[in-house]
């Protein structure tokens, strides 16, 4: 064999030169190659080990690298819980703001809860009128007797549906001479309903005794005075007994008669004197819500026959029921009970209401 013949394959025939990229540890590098492995490798092959070892290489980096998609992951998991986190401080600052600076809607009373003794606003001037002495929504009080006299019986039909809505205004006004402090209730604008307290003005009409009527002595009918018995609260469709007694009264002392019997007028006569009143709704308590005052300025003021001047109350007043034809029922504080005045005596005036 001739020396020509000898030569190595590499000699006789140049293999092709590869060029691939070693990949170690996500570090790129060239690499030249020139064997008989490579040689039998086609080009396509190669190319594909080429790319997929360029992926690897790629995805070991982005996964497990400083920057890599697992931390940047939870950063973003971080970011997001902070995000969350301030728009609820957010949404809870807002909330705080809307409670101490946008008004809120009226808040109504407990419809079951007894507010006998609170203030009530009548007129809604946002001032105390009187005191409540009943709740037509306490079921569980409903009669009494003031003092434990038998002529100072008294009771009322509960009435728990269709009633009017209220709000404490405010919560502490002390009056009665300084001996009674309660929160203060108004009726909530827009209410509809029946009335459902009973109120005792605060004052007398003034300083001065009045006469019932004076003129009036001895032509009384008790057509004008019709309490169906002496402890009803309520006649005529509900109306509270002082008011029919009231708006009676005052009817035929405009028209000075009584019954077709011509009654003369005394500047000093009662119902000359609280017309103004009554048109705003007040009227002169009857026997029978009298008693029911009495019984609560004695059980829960605290009045009696010795301290009753303590609380702003006069020694006797005037109630709108007739006793006879020349008397009317006296809620005597002075006494604790009721007794018969000549309508000719001079007496205190003080008025209730409902609201």
């Amino acid at each position: 064999m001739t020396e020509k013949i000898r030569k190595p394959i590499g000699k006789r025939k140049k293999l092709p030169q590869f060029t691939i990229m070693n990949v170690i540890e996500g570090q790129a590098g060239l690499e030249n190659y020139s064997s008989l492995f490579f040689y039998s490798l086609t080009i396509d092959n190669i190319l594909n080990i080429i790319v997929l070892l360029i992926l690897a290489g790629i995805a070991l980096n982005l996964t497990i690298g400083e920057n890599g998609l697992f931390t940047r992951a939870q950063n973003a998991a971080n970011t997001w819980q902070l995000a969350e986190q301030n728009e609820q401080n957010a949404m809870n600052s807002l909330a705080s703001w809307i409670d101490e600076n946008i008004p809120k809607g009226p808040e109504p009373i407990s419809e079951t809860e007894s507010f006998v003794g609170y203030y009530a606003d009548t007129d809604g001037d946002n001032e105390p009128d009187g005191i409540i002495y009943v709740d037509l929504a306490d079921t569980e009080h409903t009669s009494g007797r003031w003092n434990n006299n038998s002529w100072s019986d008294w009771e009322y039909t509960p009435v728990t549906e269709g009633l009017k809505q209220y709000e404490i205004i405010s919560e502490s006004f002390t009056g009665f001479g300084g001996q009674w402090t309660k929160p203060v209730l108004k009726k909530i604008d827009g209410s509809e309903g029946a009335d459902r307290f009973y109120v005792m003005a605060l004052e007398d009409i003034d300083n001065e005794t009045h006469y019932w009527w004076k003129d009036a002595y001895g032509k009384l009918d008790s057509t004008y005075n019709v309490e169906k018995t002496a402890i009803d609260f309520t006649i005529d469709n509900s109306k509270p007994t002082g008011l029919v007694n009231t708006e009676r009264m005052m009817e035929c002392y405009k028209k000075g008669e009584i019954n077709g019997t011509t009654v003369s007028k005394d500047e000093n006569d009662m119902w000359g004197l609280i017309q103004n009143e009554v048109d705003r709704g007040w009227f002169v308590p009857s026997k029978s819500e009298w008693a029911a005052f009495g019984t609560f300025a004695y059980d829960e003021l605290g009045v009696n026959t010795n301290n009753y001047p303590e609380y702003g109350l006069s020694d006797g007043y005037w109630s709108s029921s007739q006793n006879s034809t020349s008397r009317a029922y006296t809620a005597y504080f002075d006494l604790g009970y009721f007794s018969g005045g000549s309508v000719r005596n001079g007496i205190c005036v003080r008025l209730s209401t409902t609201f």
